[in-house]
């Protein structure tokens, strides 16, 4: 077996241009991630949510002092609550690394403008 080590003639500039792009793929791998991730919790969380308001519905027909009762209680507040936080925590992640890559993106184009 041989080993491969640092090559000598390999350029700092080629080393320079793949690194942006190893970035580059890296936010655009943690994006798709984190989209699949989100599409798995809406799967699971969005039911549980309509299925919590589905049974509030009746209760909420007939008084809505019963219905903010029934809301404010732990069995209905703590599940429904769990659920819209990981959804809200999973799509500001996406937000972020959209914004990850914008900001990439405008600043390859900073750098290609200063350099012509």
């Amino acid at each position: 077996m041989t080993e491969q080590g640092y090559s000598p003639d390999t350029s700092s500039d080629s080393r320079g241009h793949s690194e942006p792009a190893l970035e580059r793929e890296r936010l655009a791998l943690d994006l798709q991630n984190r989209i699949s991730r989100l599409n798995e919790q809406a799967r699971i969380f969005l039911p549980l949510i309509a299925l919590g308001l589905i049974v509030a519905i009746p209760i909420w027909s007939r008084s809505l002092v019963r219905f903010l009762i029934l809301l404010a209680s732990p069995f209905v507040l703590l599940p429904i609550g769990f659920c819209l936080i990981h959804l809200i925590l999973a799509w500001r992640g996406i937000a972020r690394v959209r914004f990850q890559i914008r900001e990439d993106e405008q600043r390859r184009e900073q750098i290609k403008s200063s350099d012509r």
